[in-house]
């Protein structure tokens, strides 16, 4: 998958000037999720390689594509332009928590575990909080698992997106503590043979109650219907 990717020159530029721009597509969340639920379907669950740019068109601005590494460890494969200015630097290669506070580090490696292995849709609401010269600014991230060439849930296909204006230097992130995540097992969203459902079910549990001894804040199921 090959990205249309500016890093448009962060090394060589002055962040006192840095582009105060508003951050903001209503749509892409959705856009994702219509994308993706079209996709052919291995085992419920869509392959990377069967992931099109072209079909993507405008969306690839905040769209990323992630591999899992380690448990709780998933790093940028490549990633949109419009992060990698929010974020204010080269995303490829980096883990996705280093968007995030240190304190949220911890919840947002357990909801990419549940991503991968659920597999499970994660949609998340997130801010960046108020400092100075940096306005407070609202989002999401969208996490939706993709099987890699060997057949495994390795990798993972999302958006990030927020609203507000962007403000002077890097961002970080953290959860909205009063947003509930949305946890929908990808179970329910696409047919199945056999017997999986207990057992996917099953397993969703056991990561819940994983992560609520980590803390995780705010977990609750939200499950889409048939």
């Amino acid at each position: 998958m090959s990205f249309t990717f500016d890093p448009y020159k962060i090394a060589n530029r002055d962040v006192s000037k840095a582009d105060d721009f508003l951050v903001t597509n209503p749509t892409a969340i959705q856009e994702m999720k219509s994308y993706w639920s079209k996709l052919p379907r291995f085992s419920g669950v869509p392959k990377r390689s069967d992931v099109d740019p072209s079909a993507m068109g405008t969306l690839l601005e905040d769209s990323f594509i992630l591999e899992r590494v380690a448990p709780g460890v998933a790093r940028v494969r490549v990633a949109g332009q419009n992060i990698a200015k929010l974020v204010g630097v080269e995303p490829r290669g980096l883990p996705i928590t280093s968007f995030f506070l240190p304190k949220a580090r911890s919840a947002i490696s357990g909801y990419i575990e549940m991503a991968f292995n659920g597999p499970n849709m994660v949609e998340l609401s997130l801010e960046a909080p108020k400092g100075r010269s940096q306005p407070k600014l609202d989002g999401k991230m969208l996490l939706l698992p993709l099987r890699d060439d060997q057949g495994d849930v390795a990798r993972v296909i999302g958006v990030f997106v927020m609203s507000g204006r962007r403000g002077v230097g890097t961002r970080r992130f953290e959860l909205a503590l009063n947003q509930t995540p949305r946890i929908d097992p990808v179970i329910r969203l696409s047919a199945i043979n056999g017997g999986n459902a207990g057992r996917f079910r099953q397993n969703l549990n056991t990561q819940v109650k994983l992560s609520e001894a980590k803390n995780i804040p705010a977990l609750r199921l939200v499950v889409s219907s048939p």
